[in-house]
């Protein structure tokens, strides 16, 4: 791809913070490469000493391949290349004696983090589902404000419920004593410790020459306090993101970085790549004209040298069922007329829920198409199981792991025995997996059950004398040994879904062999390490299904949500349910903030490249009485001269 005037500005500031605000479309992966090759080639900067960090694995091995281009593959390998989640990793891996934990601790996922606030918060919450989802998040904030229990104590004045501070400070112990980190603590604590400790902070800034950042838009507070401790000192950075495309605040995401950063570092250069290599002259002219509408602390405006292109219909539909009938025959009609595929089609909405109606006029019409769910690959419970064994073999003080794999496959552990085990190891101040071949357990157990216990954990402590040898086939004798396949078989009985798990093990059983073979730290992965790199590196930010590129590959029309869409382009998009109360959604709308809102309609927009068509309904059932709705505010901001209404009356 050739250059052009911006993008080369942005490859040649070496010295001092640089922001590039990279519209929709304008080639920013372009300019990361290309620095990337300027800092090695010509300004002779030590590619271990270049961090890259991005979002999600899929950027940063696109970054990677795409090097492969420009620079050697020994170079390349020197390189660090990785999400922020894992980049947290790296350095708590390397300052592990300093923060204080065992380098074979494990990570929580979400809903495992749920299920242990629940136990700690079981006389406090009594069980409300509400209040336990009001602290999960209340401790997500905490961390990303970089607030500890003590800290959040003093500087949160106001707050619905003052146990939360009690079993924050609760929840943080729970994961000490059990060696445990959960996903925000990848940035939390090395973010704490390199503001908090001289001596590491500046060995950090000594490692890192350059620091570039993808979707900079995405970051949180603890993200951007990690760039800038990072960068204080020589202030060498790229950022690369747009403001514009900022749509995961309920994720974390805070778009007052670009604000931050302006007063943070002053002398902050900004460069802004506004040529758009995807989109026709049309649909730029109307993602411009809506996003004109923000208030935005830099402005951008969209240009192309492609064709200006066709207008931008907006189909009124009477409700739901009409709406899903007039795109599915348009799509029908369109692709026949300009013999294209149905790949090249998507249909984009801004709730989930909204799929449901179209899938089954697809069905009916018989069109191959495509959900994208947004489930994580780590969510199928085949491999939630398998997970669970390989976490308990590195770390024995992982009770959550311990729970869910004592009775998989079935071994007669009921619900009373683990309560009453789960109350002993409370006692006795011990894990589950101790207190499960602590010789007083005699006392408090049928022979029978003690038996079962003990032959579990001299099974697992064989397998952990076998790690050092051959860490490799430790997934694979495990399924062997458990019979795992066979146990899937009598609990699955649907044979599609089955065969879906079946491949699944598969996949990860391969997966873990191929992250096996690489080094971290400059020495030999362990099954630990592994372990980490497979959890810490899955798409946090963007959970696509990871057999997307597959079906994408497929002829088959595309279904997702527009946060999903991020990212992607196809030749023709639809864009569903643009009303009031829909897109923007009405929380928003009782906030009086449709700012995110608005970008995230100006996302859907960009991700056409042809032809955008929009729709609204009339009229739609809600909890079974009708309701009478209007088209979005984003319609009317529009350009009138670039949009056809159909069906108006």
């Amino acid at each position: 791809m050739k250059l052009n005037i911006a993008q080369k500005k942005a490859i040649h500031l070496i010295q001092g913070p640089c922001l590039v605000l990279a519209g929709a479309g304008s080639g920013k992966t372009s300019v990361i490469i290309n620095k990337i090759f300027q800092l090695i080639t010509f300004y002779q900067y030590d590619p271990s000493r270049i961090i890259t960090v991005t979002f999600t694995n899929k950027a940063a091995q696109e970054i990677r391949w795409r090097l492969l281009n420009l620079l050697s593959d020994k170079i390349i390998k020197q390189l660090f290349i990785s999400t922020f989640h894992a980049f947290g990793l790296k350095i708590i891996r390397e300052e592990i004696k300093i923060l204080g934990f065992s380098s074979s601790f494990t990570l929580l996922d979400n809903q495992e983090q749920l299920h242990v606030l629940k136990d700690l918060a079981l006389i406090e919450l009594k069980n409300d589902i509400f209040l336990l989802k009001k602290l999960f998040n209340q401790i997500k904030k905490w961390k990303n404000l970089l607030l500890s229990p003590e800290l959040a104590r003093i500087y949160i004045k106001k707050i619905s419920h003052e146990k939360f501070f009690d079993l924050y400070h609760k929840y943080t112990n729970f994961l000490r004593s059990h060696n445990l980190l959960d996903f925000d603590d990848l940035i939390f604590l090395p973010t704490l410790l390199l503001k908090s400790n001289v001596l590491v902070r500046l060995r950090w800034q000594k490692k890192i020459q350059y620091l570039l950042v993808d979707e900079y838009q995405d970051t949180n507070g603890s993200q951007y306090e990690l760039i800038k401790v990072l960068s204080e000192k020589n202030q060498n950075f790229t950022l690369v993101g747009d403001d514009d495309q900022s749509i995961y605040s309920w994720r974390g995401a805070r778009p007052k970085n670009f604000y931050f950063l302006r007063d943070d570092f002053p002398n902050l250069n900004v460069v802004k790549l506004e040529q758009n290599y995807r989109s026709s002259g049309c649909i730029l002219k109307a993602a411009n004209q809506l996003i004109a509408n923000n208030s935005n602390l830099f402005n951008k405006k969209l240009f192309s040298t492609l064709a200006f292109g066709k207008k931008i219909y907006i189909f009124i539909a009477l409700n739901e069922v009409h709406e899903a009938k007039i795109i599915v025959n348009h799509i029908k009609v369109h692709k026949n007329f300009y013999k294209k595929k149905f790949q090249d089609y998507a249909i984009l909405y801004r709730n989930n829920y909204q799929a449901k109606i179209f899938e089954f006029e697809l069905i009916y019409q018989k069109i191959p198409y495509h959900i994208h769910e947004g489930n994580s690959f780590f969510e199928n419970l085949e491999i939630k199981d398998l997970l669970a064994y390989l976490r308990l073999i590195v770390n024995p003080y992982d009770d959550i792991a311990f729970l869910r794999i004592i009775n998989i496959p079935r071994r007669k552990i009921g619900s009373v025995t683990l309560c009453k085990l789960k109350s002993l190891a409370k006692k006795y101040k011990i894990c589950l997996f101790f207190a499960s071949m602590d010789a007083r357990i005699i006392f408090h157990f049928k022979k029978n059950t003690v038996l079962i216990l003990h032959n579990f954990i001299l099974w697992i402590k064989k397998i952990m004398l076998l790690i050092p040898k051959n860490s490799k086939d430790i997934l694979d004798l495990i399924i062997k040994k458990i019979d795992y396949i066979n146990w899937l078989n009598k609990k699955i009985k649907d044979r599609i879904l089955l065969k879906r798990a079946i491949k699944n093990i598969q996949i990860f059983s391969h997966w873990l062999k191929t992250i096996l073979n690489k080094k971290v730290l400059k020495r030999p992965m362990t099954l630990g390490d592994a372990l980490l790199h497979l959890i810490s590196d899955q798409n946090i930010h963007h959970n696509i299904k990871y057999n997307n590129s597959l079906s994408m590959s497929l002829d088959q029309l595309q279904l997702m949500t527009l946060h999903a869409s991020k990212g992607l382009e196809f030749l023709v998009v639809y864009i569903v349910g643009v009303e009031e109360g829909t897109l923007p959604h009405k929380k928003s709308i009782l906030k009086e903030n449709v700012s995110e809102e608005r970008r995230l309609m100006y996302v859907g927009i960009t991700r056409a490249r042809q032809q955008l068509f929009l729709s609204f309904c009339k009229n739609k059932i809600k909890f079974g009485t009708k309701e009478h709705l209007q088209p979005s505010r984003f319609l009317l901001e529009l350009p009138k001269s670039s949009t056809v209404w159909v069906n108006k009356s």
